[in-house]
């Protein structure tokens, strides 16, 4: 007779680790969907601040100029620019580009060049 219950406790036992693995599961199925709906929300922030910070782009043409960026970014980088360096240079030509008129397209394209050291400050 001990031998029965001694099954029937292992039974038991079994039974009530599988029902607490299988709510361990049923919360990391729940937690993953709020990971993903979370990873989701800030993909597409960071896509609406991307868009507005290139000036409403979309979609392919976004994608192409970010990507442009971010190769132009790597290949300053492997001629020995610091990402600081880089940074002024843009700086140094994003306000170049918000004086510049339709008519006098090319004003402030040579600035890198009237220093002896183009990257100095």
């Amino acid at each position: 007779m001990k031998k029965k219950n001694a099954d029937a406790v292992q039974v038991d036992v079994l039974a009530e680790n599988q029902a607490k693995l299988d709510s361990y599961d049923k919360s990391i199925k729940a937690a993953q969907e709020r990971r993903r709906k979370v990873i989701i929300e800030s993909k597409l922030y960071t896509y609406d601040k991307l868009s507005e910070l290139y000036g409403g782009m979309e979609c392919q043409e976004l994608l192409n100029a970010v990507t442009a960026e971010h190769m132009l970014i790597g290949k300053l980088t492997e001629s020995v620019m610091t990402y600081e360096q880089i940074g002024e240079l843009a700086d140094d030509s994003s306000a170049d580009a918000d004086n510049k008129s339709d008519d006098d397209e090319f004003v402030g394209q040579t600035s890198l060049f009237e220093n002896d050291n183009p990257y100095a400050v």
